[in-house]
């Protein structure tokens, strides 16, 4: 006998018995929600335009996880306590609705946490006036930053409260937020280290089209907020980091600029190669390999090799450049390996020396003078599209993005991967040291009008009868031609 079907409630408390809730989720909601349970990493942070339900989702994350697992505990944390009350009780009230009550939790107002009846609790808590000691202690399945860009102590937070509340859980955080106003803030620094570990996610207004958000309110919203250039839109709905000058490095490293200068490149026929280093122990190590298209005017970084800490040795480093020098630069066909036409790296003397002692790896020590010469010539490089970086290149990709300088402008901020963005000044040697005007093509070799680089025009006129003929034995036949 035919069963009959079940109603619309029905389907829903089925759902909920069941902590399953991705149905009440969006298209964009959905994404970030996939991007939390196929992360295997520790910390997710999610960088979203306003407007696109990031707090609604993290919600759902939360009462997820205690409906699915008995006894679970998730830390809910916001800028404020009035952001608590206001913004994150409201929509966990929504949320649990339509929730069949023999499952809906309680909330509890004297401790301001969510309880369930399986045992499982959101506990909630801004980090204004240390408030947000109040979760300190005991363990957490899933622990949640809301707004982390505009939360007091944030690296303090996540450190010394929650780390240390998911080493038995092997819990997850997942810190969300439209960018900070200021490039100080430590969520600017969560979001370079998530990005280069590729658990960093990011979600424009324009993602927003289709589920929640139409053409006509954007447009609405970028007449209200002075245009689509305005710093406000850029920030608030475009997620960009806006450096001032005063602060950015590079601050011609803008989205826009990256767009057009990472790429991969066309292999070119000859080429002179460079390697440039800048050495570091207690900072990063970071040696990039490229080299100069002298045809298209172009200094194409290809690989980046990155190393720290008390493993770092000479024996190491040479090891390493060799392979990475032998991958890049190794003709697949002839099997012959091209040597770089110059290798120079920071003025580090004794390393030079056991370098080439112990290893026969040349190294020159690059000029130092006019250290803000050099950096206005990367600068000016950049803004001309003149430097082409492949995207393998992640490190010296965020160091370029996110580079700030201390107040005096005399050295860098110190990044969250431990080091001084060293890849920005391995680069900056690498442009000042390029032989710009030498050029690597033979003195036969013609370009021609048609571009085809295998096809010397200087030895068309010497062809004699016997070439034509041994030329004819290799002409395909006319029904292969077709």
């Amino acid at each position: 006998m035919d069963q009959a079907p079940i109603s619309k409630r029905q389907a829903v408390a089925m759902l909920w018995h069941q902590g399953v809730l991705t149905w009440k989720l969006d298209k964009v909601q959905m994404e970030l929600y996939e991007s939390y349970t196929n992360s295997s990493s520790k910390t997710i942070v999610w960088s979203c335009s306003r407007r696109l339900g990031k707090s609604y989702c993290l919600s759902v994350l939360a009462i997820e996880m205690c409906l699915k697992k008995p006894n679970a505990i998730v830390k809910f944390i916001a800028p404020t306590q009035k952001h608590v009350k206001s913004i994150i009780r409201p929509l966990l009230k929504e949320i649990i609705k339509d929730c069949p009550k023999e499952i809906r939790p309680n909330f509890r107002t004297n401790d301001n946490i969510y309880r369930f009846l399986n045992g499982s609790e959101i506990q909630l808590a801004g980090t204004d006036a240390g408030h947000a000691e109040s979760l300190r202690g005991g363990s957490a399945d899933l622990c949640v930053i809301d707004e982390a860009g505009f939360c007091d102590d944030l690296e303090y937070i996540v450190q010394s409260i929650l780390i240390p509340t998911t080493t038995t859980t092997r819990g997850k955080i997942i810190l969300s937020s439209t960018p900070p106003k200021s490039t100080d803030h430590q969520f600017v620094d969560y979001m370079e280290d998530a990005e280069k570990k590729g658990n960093f996610v990011k979600k424009t207004i324009y993602d927003g089209l289709g589920s929640r958000i139409t053409m006509d309110m954007i447009q609405e919203i970028i007449t209200e907020l002075g245009g689509d250039d305005s710093s406000a839109f850029r920030r608030e709905y475009l997620c960009e980091l806006i450096m001032s000058e005063d602060d950015a490095v590079v601050p011609e490293f803008t989205d826009e600029m990256q767009s057009k200068c990472i790429k991969e490149w066309s292999v070119v026929p000859y080429k002179d190669l460079y390697v440039a280093g800048d050495i570091g122990f207690k900072d990063l190590t970071v040696f990039l390999f490229g080299y100069y298209d002298f045809k298209n005017a172009k200094l194409i970084i290809e690989d980046e090799l990155i190393m720290s800490g008390k493993k770092m040795t000479t024996s190491l480093m040479a090891e390493l450049i060799r392979e990475k020098e032998k991958n890049l630069w190794t003709n697949p066909l002839t099997k012959e390996q091209q040597a770089p036409y110059l290798r120079v790296c920071d003025n580090n003397l004794i390393v030079i020396n056991d370098l080439w002692q112990l290893h026969k790896i040349s190294f020159q020590p690059t000029q130092k003078d006019d250290a803000d010469a050099a950096l206005n010539s990367l600068r000016i490089m950049l803004k001309d599209e003149r430097i082409i970086i492949h995207p393998r290149c992640t490190t010296l990709i965020n160091h370029l993005k996110y580079a700030k300088w201390e107040k005096a402008r005399k050295k860098y901020r110190r990044s969250k991967d431990y080091g001084h963005y060293d890849a920005v000044d391995a680069l900056k040697y690498m442009v000042r040291c390029v032989q710009y005007s030498k050029n690597p093509y033979p003195a036969t070799f013609g370009f021609g009008s048609s571009d085809n680089w295998f096809y010397n025009k200087a030895l068309q006129k010497s062809t004699t009868p016997a070439l034509t003929v041994l030329a004819d034995l290799f002409k395909p036949k006319k029904s292969l031609r077709n």
